[in-house]
C-alpha cells in the first residue's frame, strides 16, 4: 500500500511541474487601483493555494481549540459530578456491621 502512495504522488508532482512549465508566462494582478503586480501564472497560482491551505488550517485550529476547551470543561464537570455522587452514596449507604473480635 505504501508504494502505491508513493507513486500516486510521483504522478501528482509531476502533472504539477508539467503544469507549471506549461505555465510560465507573466500575469499581471491589479489591486483595486491601489498598484499592480507582475509574476509568473504558476507562481500566482501557487500562491492561492497557499493562501487556501493556511486559511483552512487555521479555521480547522481553531475549532480544534474550541472543541478542546469544551471537552476540558465538559471533564470537569464529569469529575465534579462523581465527587458530588461518590459522597451521597456514601451518606446514604448503611454503617459496615461491627465485627465481634
Amino acid at each position: 500500500m505504501n508504494i502505491v502512495r508513493w507513486i500516486i504522488g510521483v504522478v501528482i508532482f509531476l502533472a504539477a511541474l508539467l503544469f507549471s512549465f506549461a505555465n510560465a508566462e507573466q500575469a499581471t494582478l491589479h489591486f483595486f487601483g491601489f498598484g499592480s503586480w507582475q509574476a509568473p501564472l504558476i507562481f500566482v497560482v501557487f500562491c492561492a493555494f497557499a493562501l487556501g491551505v493556511t486559511c483552512g488550517l487555521l479555521a480547522g485550529a481553531f475549532r480544534t481549540a474550541r472543541l478542546n476547551r469544551e471537552l476540558k470543561k465538559a471533564r470537569k464537570a464529569l469529575l465534579a459530578y462523581e465527587k458530588e455522587t461518590e459522597q451521597t452514596v456514601d451518606a446514604t449507604a448503611p454503617p459496615p456491621p461491627a465485627s465481634s473480635d
